[in-house]
């Protein structure tokens, strides 16, 4: 779902619950999931968050923070389903389709 609502992988940051956003009635949600909603820019479409419905945290571009340094991917959802492709050059934790599937049905 991430490649095709952004044409390749979500890179974000877990951004917590406590996001202040200006200008929300700008912003368009999508339920995407069962668990979770994609909001964007209801004039150009930008992909602003991924927040998951049940405790409102949100994950956010990892492009909005120009500035930021030191930075490591250390999780990759779906990870079954990344296309061969792909190829990162860092070890992460992963979690699987059915993984992520058992996770959110506890939720």
């Amino acid at each position: 779902m991430c490649r095709t609502w952004g044409g390749g992988p979500f890179f974000a940051l877990r951004s917590g619950t406590e996001v202040q956003i200006e200008g929300e009635e700008n912003i368009t949600v999508f339920t995407s999931s069962s668990w979770a909603s994609r909001g964007f820019c209801s004039h150009c479409g930008t992909h602003l968050f991924y927040r998951l419905n049940q405790t409102g945290e949100y994950n956010v571009p990892t492009g909005f923070f120009s500035k930021a340094e030191g930075l490591e991917m250390n999780m990759q959802y779906f990870s079954d389903k990344r296309p061969s492709y792909y190829c990162f050059s860092n070890q992460s934790n992963e979690m699987t389709e059915a993984e992520i599937m058992a996770y959110f049905a506890k939720q």
